[in-house]
């Protein structure tokens, strides 16, 4: 009945036998084994003894000054706790090649393991409420994995010159700062669960690192690299807390080279990927979405991001005074805006892809010298918008399902100098953009988009204006003539003076039929600018234009309306079908007349201006539908202007009397 208990014995009792010159020995804290502490044990101990601990609590401080391993006892249940309750630091190791598993540490007021020497092993252990969990500082080859830290102010600090250190598949919630490599070099972080933290992991002044398949959960940052060089970050998945609670950035590079961002997933946070400061890093096929910012590179050149993806965001990539950079293959989609430069020159923005944005693909601004080139933008409201902004290359770019491919404005004639050749198309219908043209023809063509900027006697005749519009800057003495700019966005000059332009068809347009602004001494005749979304033509501080047998028919808002305007004559127009047919607002010294107003909700309005609605008793006034006159011109049937004084002296009685008369 004895033989099995025996034999029990007899096999602990080899197990625990010293092989090779190793001895073990047993903690307790009831008293029940050789010693009651683990530091006794320790003292009694020598180089690769094993120290096994049974489950209790121990309130000490260790110091592990002999190559020890401290694990708990075979087949024992329950925790060993190391517990500070006030006390500095749980263990110190000081000699190199211990080993410490299955031990839970908690409630120091310093570092629950504090490694000064090298070629440990800190495994599977439990670490609640330090400062940090593990402090590794100056020391080499240690390996720290699959322990669970909880509630600390850090995890794992690797401090001081400390290299070849590996950290992996530790279980991290609820730490200030999970990780920390500061001033030290070649260290892995690899595999690591990190969870309701407010930094994941921190590199500072580190180099050549792997930081690989960590998942992150943090309410503020993610992985931060500062003044750090030739990091390898690949792999990793970041979950960043709401962008409304403060800065919440995914990953941050901040004076950090040499890096490499691969494959790593970014979810969320006001800046997915900041970037500033910084020279020389890459990103390649990470995945960023959930983010006010995706990605924003400020101050910083040389960066190179290649085949990211963003989803999303309401920024895809920004850019900040930065200047070389490299954005090649990237696709941005269902966000709000794609690209946005500032004060940046000499990019690479190539062979991208962006759809469904809600607001612009590419938005440059006081940015010089940037290539733009075989990028692709589908399925959003406005695709390449230039704003102060020169000696820009646009090639190969392809529009598809974009209201607004391209539009350019500036200040000074500069702002306009750009290089956007005919390869750049909207559903395979080339852009054209003259920059400084003097002289010229387009005709009998169809062109998604038209610019003439600082351009002067051009002619552009009988062609269709498939997506855009016809845009006029500072450009004089051109032909707009027998043109179909419909379904668009119309025709605008800017600061244009002296053009003609006639007999274009500018119906159904988005916004305007045809809008002028700062623009003088133009002759507009005989065009159709009807069912516009606003008004058929518009007039902003310009002057001296004649408008005249133009048709403006059922427009959305006013036929014809002048703003700020002064000494334009306004002549020969029918005029219909509009909720307010011609509108004069604070302007002085226009003339208008024989014009025929027909079917409009409210004919007319002259607001704070001093203008002549007739040409005299001779030569008459308007036609007014609904308005009862006697004569061709009437002589004694005044028209009441609303809005003011002003009046239509000598209304004709006949729509188009001025002819009647003149053939009698």
């Amino acid at each position: 009945m004895l033989r099995i208990p025996m034999i029990i014995f007899m096999a602990l009792l080899i197990w625990l036998m010293p092989i090779e010159g190793a001895r073990t020995y047993i903690v307790d804290d009831s008293g029940f084994a050789n010693f009651n502490t683990i530091q006794e044990a320790v003292v009694a101990a020598s180089n690769g003894d094993t120290i096994y601990i049974k489950p209790g609590e121990y309130n000490e401080e260790v110091i592990l000054n002999r190559s020890l391993t401290l694990m708990p006892l075979t087949g024992e249940n329950g925790p060993i706790i190391l517990k500070g309750d006030g006390l500095e630091t749980g263990i110190t190791i000081t000699a190199e090649g211990c080993s410490l598993q299955g031990l839970t540490i908690q409630d120091f007021v310093g570092p629950a393991i504090y490694v000064k020497s090298s070629r440990n092993s800190i495994k599977k252990n439990v670490f609640k409420n330090a400062n940090p969990a593990i402090l590794v500082r100056g020391s080499h080859e240690n390996t720290i994995a699959g322990n669970t830290i909880i509630d600390s102010q850090g995890a794992v600090a690797l401090w001081e010159n400390s290299s070849d250190n590996l950290v992996s598949e530790n279980d991290i919630f609820g730490c200030n700062v999970s990780i920390i490599v500061r001033e030290a070099v070649k260290n892995d972080i690899l595999s690591n669960k990190i969870s309701d933290a407010y930094w994941g992991i921190w590199l500072e002044n580190a180099a050549s690192c792997q930081i690989e398949s960590n998942d992150i959960k943090s309410q503020r940052f993610g992985i931060w690299l500062l003044n750090s060089s030739t990091i390898n970050v690949s792999q990793n998945k970041v979950r960043i807390g709401d962008s409304a609670s403060g800065i919440t950035n995914g990953i941050n590079l901040a004076n950090a080279s040499g890096a490499l961002l691969q494959s790593n997933e970014v979810n969320g946070g006001a800046i997915g990927l900041l970037i500033s400061n910084s020279k020389n890093n890459r990103m390649i096929d990470n995945s960023i979405s959930g983010s006010t910012n995706a990605v924003f590179i400020k101050d910083s050149d040389s960066q190179e991001l290649k085949n990211n993806r963003i989803s999303a965001a309401e920024y895809g990539i920004r850019m900040e005074n930065s200047s070389k950079n490299s954005l090649i293959k990237n696709r941005i989609e269902n966000g709000t805006i794609g690209f946005e430069l500032g004060l940046s020159r000499l990019n690479n923005i190539s062979e991208n892809q962006l759809s469904g944005l809600t607001d612009t693909a590419v938005q440059i601004s006081s940015s010089n010298e940037n290539t733009l080139s075989g990028n692709r933008i589908a399925d959003s409201p406005k695709g390449i918008i230039l704003l102060e902004s020169s000696a820009n290359r646009l090639v190969a770019n392809r529009f598809q399902n974009v209201e607004w491919s391209l539009y350019a404005e500036a200040e000074t004639k500069e702002g306009f100098n750009n290089s956007i050749d005919e390869s750049n198309v909207v559903d395979s219908v080339p852009i054209v953009y003259l920059f400084g043209r003097f002289g010229g023809q387009i005709q009998d063509r169809d062109i998604a988009h038209l610019t003439l900027a600082y351009c002067e006697n051009v002619t552009v005749k009988n062609t269709a204006i498939t997506n855009d519009a016809v845009f006029l800057f500072d450009s004089k003495k051109n032909r707009i003539q027998e043109n179909n700019i419909s379904g668009s966005f119309g025709m605008r000059l800017v600061q244009s003076d002296e053009n003609e332009i006639s007999g274009n068809r500018l119906l159904g347009n988005k916004f305007s039929g045809m809008f002028l602004y700062a623009s003088d001494l133009n002759q507009i005749s005989g065009n159709d600018a009807s069912r516009n979304s606003q008004n058929g033509i518009s007039l902003l501080s310009c002057n001296q234009n004649i408008i005249r047998d133009n048709m403006v028919d059922k427009n959305a808002a006013t036929g014809i309306w002048l703003n700020l305007s002064h000494d334009n004559q306004v002549y020969q127009n029918n005029i219909s079908r509009n909720p307010l047919g011609l509108q004069v607002m604070l302007s002085t010294g226009n003339k208008i007349f024989h014009n025929n107003f027909l079917g409009n909700k409210e004919h007319s309005q002259d607001l704070g201006g001093n203008n002549i609605w007739d040409n005299g008793n001779v030569t008459g006034g308007n036609y007014w539908e609904g308005h009862v006159a006697k004569g061709n011109p009437s002589q004694n049937w005044p028209r009441m202007i609303k809005g003011g004084s002003m009046l239509d002296g000598y209304p004709f009685q006949d729509e188009s009397g001025w002819l009647r008369a003149a053939a009698a």
